[in-house]
Formats: structure tokens, C-alpha cells, sequence
């Protein structure tokens, strides 16, 4: 028997940021305007839910919702629902140029999807994937979701050189939205205000041979995911939380998260950035978290940015409401076919969700 050496690996690949190598988004046909679902949600008439619909910034949404749907519990809806967030998680994946051989590793996220197996599970069976791809699942990081999932993905690349990761973060809103009753807080009445459903579907290449990526089959440039960091902020553990029963539901957002926004974010960014030898004014492109007006102009407040500088992620809430786990990839697709970042230009990717977690990622084209 002779033993030999393996062949060195390919340093290179194993050392380089990663890159996203494609960008998709999916939503539903079906499209409610704020004035239907004030009515489906029992809210017709209703002053204050009228006011917090007319000036969140959410225009319309996609969302599987109808009278049948809003009569059945939770747990009636939780079969279709899971259903849902895999057809609408194909449906992003079936617009990226998926080599199914190359995938080494897939990770999925959903504040709904609570059982086993895993999205990502059915994700793997589904598209024929390796089977020995790694498999990762996360639940509850919500609108925070993009910073750690890029994270986790690049992380695990690095002991798989050639091969890219598949990242998915997926929403059924329509599962857990229910109508407002007059003894509810005042606080479902603004989280019904908002969500929709959605899907996005990235993949994430470290070998650095894709410099041109596909956001639902239109070509344009994607980043290198450069740096990242995620934070969250001391004593604000319940200031975005779900409440969950057999029969009811509500997401709970505080109204200090445009102060937090105000006055924490500016400090965060400051910091991640001077770590790389970069200011604020170095920054082309801002992708971040379409929350809701409120947490938008909080942003601006804290960031010094303009609404032109945000209008990709105000783009999004009006079109698609705050679509959860997905959110900030729906608007950095938007921002790569609105600006067509050049070449040797920055952008930071802004995220908010529980905890209160603040992501952060620098992207360099």
C-alpha cells in the first residue's frame, strides 16, 4: 500500500470573501391594497386602524389571505402554510442559474415554519441536492435574518472550496395574521398593518468565479459580501416579539424602534465601518430594512441619509409590505436594478429585527 499526499487545496477560494452569485426574489399573485385588508382583518371604519394603514408606508401586499383563510386557526392553516413557503421558496430558486451538483451547503430561515423536517430539508429532497450538502434551519432572527444567514453560509463554504451555498429566507404571513378583535392591543393593529408574504433565494460562491450573478433573470452586478457584523442592543429584548396560541397571533413592534433606529444606529455603523478604515461618506449604496415608515425616517435620522438614498427599501414596504426573514434581500435586489452599482463601489446592508438585532454587512461591487 503506498500513501500519499492530498494535493494543497485552493487557498484562495477558502480565504475569499464570499460572493453572491445570484439573487432572486418570489411573491404571491394575489395583491390586497391596505383598504381590503382593513376589511378582512375587521378593521373597516375603525379610526386608529385606519390612520396607523394610511401613513405606515405599506401600499399593497402579497399575501395568500381570503375570508376562509382569516375564519381557521392557526393550526387549521399551518399544513398550507408550510405548502406555501416551499412552493414560494421554488419559485425564487427557479430563477438562479442552480448548478445542483455544486451546492455544498443550504440554509433556510422563517418565523413560521416551525416543524421537522426543515425547509431546508425539503428543499434538499425536492431539488435533487447532494446528500451529504450541510443543512441549516433558523428560526425567530425575522427582518434580521440576511446579515447572519450570509454569515452562516459563508462560514460553512470555507471547508467546502469550489462549492456554493444556497440561502433562502421565506414567509407566509397569511398564516399567522388574524383578524383584530375590539378587546386586542393597539399593537396588532400596527403589526397587521404591515406584513406580507415573500421568498428570496441567493447563492453564495467563494471562489470568486462569478462576477455577474442573476436577480430574477435580469443581469446585473452582485457584491462580495466583504465584512459583517451583527449586534444586539442591551435592554431591548422585548421590543419586537411574536405572540403565538392555538387560535390567535400578533407581532409586537415597539414604538422605540425608530428611536433606537435615531439614536443607536449611528454609533454601530460608525464603529463597523472606522474597523475598515471607512467613514459613512464612503458609502454609495444603502440597502436597509424596510420596517415601516416609522423605523425608515428613524434610519435617515440616524444615518444622516437621504429618502433618494433609501428609496429602494421604500420601494419595497410600498409594493410588498414588510415581508419578515426576506426583507432586506427584496431590497437589495431592488437596489442593484434601480442603480446599477458600478464597479468599485461600497454599500451597507442594514437590518433590524428581534432582540433587538442590529446586522450589518459591507458590500463591495
Amino acid at each position: 500500500m503506498t500513501l500519499s499526499a492530498p494535493a494543497p487545496a485552493d487557498h484562495r477560494s477558502a480565504t475569499a470573501p464570499p460572493r453572491l452569485a445570484g439573487l432572486a426574489t418570489a411573491a404571491p399573485a394575489r395583491v390586497l391594497d391596505q383598504d381590503e385588508m382593513l376589511d378582512l382583518l375587521g378593521l373597516a371604519g375603525d379610526p386608529f386602524a385606519t390612520a396607523i394603514f394610511d401613513r405606515c408606508g405599506v401600499r399593497r401586499r402579497h399575501l395568500d389571505l381570503t375570508r376562509e383563510t382569516v375564519a381557521t386557526t392557526l393550526q387549521e392553516r399551518s399544513p398550507a402554510s408550510e405548502l406555501r413557503l416551499l412552493e414560494l421558496a421554488e419559485e425564487a430558486i427557479s430563477q438562479l442559474d442552480l448548478d445542483a451538483d455544486r451546492i455544498g451547503v443550504v440554509v433556510t430561515a422563517s418565523i413560521v415554519s416551525l416543524g421537522a423536517p426543515t425547509l431546508a430539508h425539503r428543499l434538499v429532497d425536492r431539488l435533487g441536492l447532494p446528500s451529504d450538502v450541510d443543512k441549516y434551519h433558523v428560526l425567530g432572527v425575522g427582518c434580521a435574518s440576511a446579515v447572519p444567514l450570509l454569515r452562516l453560509a459563508g462560514q460553512a463554504l470555507r471547508d467546502r472550496p469550489g462549492e456554493q451555498a444556497l440561502v433562502v429566507a421565506a414567509e407566509c404571513m397569511s398564516g399567522i395574521l388574524t383578524p383584530v378583535g375590539p378587546g386586542d392591543e393597539k399593537v396588532k393593529t400596527i403589526g397587521s398593518s404591515l406584513f406580507g408574504d415573500g421568498a428570496a433565494a441567493a447563492l453564495l460562491a467563494l471562489d470568486g468565479d462569478e462576477a455577474e450573478g442573476e436577480t430574477g433573470g435580469a443581469p446585473a452586478t452582485l457584491p462580495t459580501f466583504a465584512a459583517s457584523a451583527v449586534h444586539q442592543l442591551p435592554g431591548t429584548l422585548g421590543d419586537v416579539r411574536s405572540a403565538m396560541t392555538a387560535l390567535d397571533s400578533q407581532i409586537q413592534m415597539s414604538k422605540a424602534l425608530p428611536v433606537h433606529a435615531a439614536t443607536r444606529l449611528g454609533g454601530l455603523v460608525d464603529d463597523f465601518l472606522a474597523r475598515h478604515g471607512l467613514t459613512r461618506a464612503e458609502i454609495d449604496h444603502w440597502p436597509v430594512h424596510p420596517g415601516g415608515r416609522g423605523i425608515l425616517e428613524g434610519i435617515h435620522a440616524g444615518l444622516g441619509l437621504t429618502p433618494e438614498e433609501t428609496a429602494a427599501s421604500a420601494a419595497v414596504l410600498a409594493e410588498y409590505g414588510n415581508v419578515g426573514t426576506p426583507s432586506a434581500f427584496f431590497v437589495l435586489r431592488e437596489l442593484v436594478e434601480r442603480r446599477r452599482p458600478q464597479p468599485g463601489e461600497r454599500g451597507l446592508m442594514v437590518t433590524i429585527g428581534p432582540g433587538v438585532t442590529v446586522g450589518l454587512a459591507l458590500l463591495e461591487w
